[in-house]
């Protein structure tokens, strides 16, 4: 995704629908109220619907989900009231009674436009519409090929999947001469053209059944791939999705890896290829000691409060919350670092924990503080640009395991502190 903004917006709504697919309902109950709105939905239509649903509540058999259902539908309404116009993608709401035993709302605005308008209460969140937005929906097929093999991969975003690799029958250099040499000769040729039509016929089925195939890219020696190519071995459904050819040394996964590296203006729009350069020009800046860059949390907070940093790079992986949890009881009070995907098994467990000093069982979580949402706001608060990078490539890996997952590119030097 070449919008920084929207990475970053991507990346927030993605941790939101991990954390709520986790959720559960209050003893299992149909409490958990999910509200699709498209853009153009009447607010007063939605209101009185939410309104007569409210009345409905009463009737309820368990008196206990009767009043988890009025609280979350009042909860909403009461925050319905204050809208004056829909966001121009819509709004997705959740809002509901969680294991937690409190009402918990979460809106969403989505990252495309919504057609679905949908009222749900059921035991769980509805989060699958939005999950199917943020699905990277263009794919490109990697194709490597010499005369002695062959591989296959697909590429969709920011991640790239090795399908298989083949082998061929076409020997290797041999000793004879004269017409013993011509008949190898001849017979390697065929064996040759025959290992071009097998690595056709795989390619076809494996490409042919990816949906939203947008291209394919063919890399190898330039004999093999040029031959391969000009002879047709495609399927013709797929003949005019070659986007390029790409001379390469290698085949196998390494081959394919190769040719991504020299596609960079055939592919110039996949996020896969974005991301690697990102941190490949970061690094290249802090091998030439340009003063340029900056990592480690200190550093770079710095030099976006000094607003320098032109661009940050924040892993995917860096999803740390900061915890606050406290007791009414007694006023003890601790601060835990928690992964964003532990955060809903972390709340079940404090419900199961008795305070250290009072041994009360009311620990409950004062506060939460998503230290990626904080230090992005702050950046893009200060004119700065933000990516997200993920970890299915090798400088995807670097940021996050060499660089704590934190690394800016700056306007100008910043003098350390």
């Amino acid at each position: 995704m070449s919008d920084s903004a929207s990475s970053f917006e991507t990346y927030k709504i993605k941790q939101s629908i991990e954390r709520l697919e986790r959720k559960k309902s209050f003893n299992g109950a149909t409490c958990l109220v999910t509200l699709y709105m498209p853009h153009g939905t009447s607010l007063p239509d939605v209101t009185n619907q939410l309104t007569d649903e409210r009345g409905t509540a009463a009737n309820i058999k368990s008196k206990q989900t009767g009043k988890a259902v009025t609280a979350a539908l009042s909860s909403i309404l009461s925050r319905l009231k204050q809208m004056k116009t829909m966001p121009k993608n819509g709004l997705v709401i959740f809002c509901g009674q969680t294991e937690a035993g409190k009402i918990e709302y979460w809106p969403i605005t989505p990252v495309e436009p919504i057609t679905r308008k949908m009222y749900v209460c059921d035991s769980r969140f509805h989060t699958e519409y939005l999950r199917e937005q943020l699905i990277e929906k263009d794919q490109y097929g990697l194709m490597v090929i010499d005369r002695k093999s062959a591989a296959y991969a697909l590429l969709r975003g920011n991640h790239m999947t090795f399908l298989r690799s083949m082998g061929s029958f076409v020997p290797g250099k041999h000793g004879k001469g004269g017409q013993s040499q011509r008949r190898i000769q001849r017979g390697t040729e065929v064996l040759a053209q025959e290992h071009l039509k097998r690595a056709g016929v795989i390619a076809s089925k494996l490409f042919l059944e990816v949906p939203d195939l947008r291209g394919i890219v063919v890399g190898g020696p330039a004999l093999a791939k040029d031959l391969f190519v000009r002879g047709n071995n495609l399927d013709y459904r797929l003949v005019d999705k070659i986007i390029g050819t790409v001379d390469v040394g290698y085949t196998g996964e390494q081959g394919i890896r190769e040719m991504m590296e020299k596609s960079v203006e055939l592919l110039k729009d996949v996020r896969y290829l974005e991301e690697k350069e990102f941190v490949q020009t970061f690094l290249r800046e802090l091998g030439k000691d340009t003063g340029m860059v900056a990592y480690g949390q200190k550093e770079v907070i710095n030099a976006i409060d000094l607003g320098a940093v032109k661009k940050l790079l924040i892993s995917e992986e860096m999803d740390v919350f900061r915890v606050k949890v406290a007791c009414p009881q007694c006023g003890f009070s601790r601060q835990d670092n928690v992964k964003a995907r532990q955060l809903v098994a972390y709340e079940e467990d404090l419900l199961k924990s008795n305070c250290p000093e009072c041994n009360s069982s009311r620990l409950t979580i004062d506060e939460t503080e998503d230290f990626v949402a904080e230090i992005g706001k702050k950046a893009l608060d200060s004119g700065s640009e933000i990516e997200i990078i993920s970890i299915d490539t090798e400088e995807g890996m670097i940021l996050f395991k060499s660089f704590g997952g934190l690394v800016a590119l700056l306007r100008y030097p910043v003098r350390e502190m």
